[in-house]
């Protein structure tokens, strides 16, 4: 593992990772006082128009099960409490910070649609909040936005065929470069400051021996199993992707970890089909 983390730094220092936007920055550093002040929160949320849009967008689209529309910054904290603000305002954050081509914007829009479908599973799992769901499942190719900058035409191949492919397609990709996407995105959550239980899901998320590694750590594996669940709920609704053994194999390593009522899948599908294109987002593949 040391040696495939210190690849992925090397291709990382080769890339400029943006930092945090100040806003955020300014937004941890309040969150981590040891008495925030929600009046300073709301107003560093409001601070940048367009980024507060997005949040609230994603806040009414996904995040609260407010029947009412949250339409400031002010109802957002009320409604939220301090502990879920963080997560959404960096997520909702997170394509106008990095994605500069089509390519980078297609990937990050998988991660959006599947961080959608983990959310609303995360329904039926007492121990991961909608917020982390969604992070997990947004952030988990971050590593892919950056390698694709070093080899774009080479890299695109590996990594969308891991969209059907996602065990073998993955061993491919680690094969080829002696490291991943997973470690690269690993690297990327923690400085960004990421709560831990997701970057180890960023981690894992290919990890067919995840649920043996993580025994005893019942939140990441949780985790882990959702994002798995979340992309093949993404790939049924591209008509692009094939759904093949493979991908429903790598379906089953998640669902098995998780008690999910039979209308789990089909309520994560919904949300894909419903709040995807609202939200900007295409449901082809990338």
């Amino acid at each position: 593992m040391q040696e495939k983390l210190a690849l992925a730094a090397k291709i990382l220092s080769q890339n400029n990772i943006p930092s945090i936007p100040e806003e955020i920055i300014r937004l941890k550093e309040e969150l981590n006082k040891k008495y925030p002040n929600t009046v300073s929160i709301a107003n560093l949320i409001s601070h940048n128009p367009e980024l507060l849009g997005d949040f609230l967008t994603l806040v009414n689209t996904n995040i609260t099960s407010e029947k009412t529309e949250i339409k400031d910054a002010k109802a957002a904290v009320n409604v939220l409490g301090l502990d879920e603000i963080y997560n959404i305002f960096l997520s909702s954050s997170l394509t106008k910070i990095i994605a500069q081509t089509p390519q980078e914007k297609a990937i990050l829009s998988h991660g959006a649609q599947a961080g959608l479908a983990a959310a609303e599973l995360s329904y039926w799992v007492f121990d991961v909040s909608r917020s982390e769901a969604y992070m997990a499942g947004l952030m988990q190719n971050i590593g892919a936005v950056y390698f694709t900058r070093s080899e774009p035409e080479k890299y695109l191949e590996i990594i969308n065929s891991q969209l059907s492919n996602p065990i073998s397609g993955y061993k491919k990709e680690i094969t080829e470069y002696k490291t991943s996407h997973t470690y690269l995105g690993t690297f990327i959550a923690k400085k960004w400051h990421i709560n831990s239980d997701v970057y180890k899901s960023i981690l894992m998320h290919h990890d067919t021996e995840f649920a043996v590694k993580l025994a005893n750590n019942q939140k990441v594996r949780h985790l882990v199993s959702l994002v798995m669940l979340a992309n093949y709920v993404v790939s049924t609704n591209s008509d692009e992707q094939y759904i093949t053994q493979e991908l429903k194999e790598y379906r089953d390593l998640g669902k098995n970890q998780l008690d999910l009522p039979e209308n789990a899948i089909k309520a994560a599908n919904a949300a894909v089909i419903k709040w995807g294109r609202s939200m900007g987002l295409s449901t082809g593949s990338h």
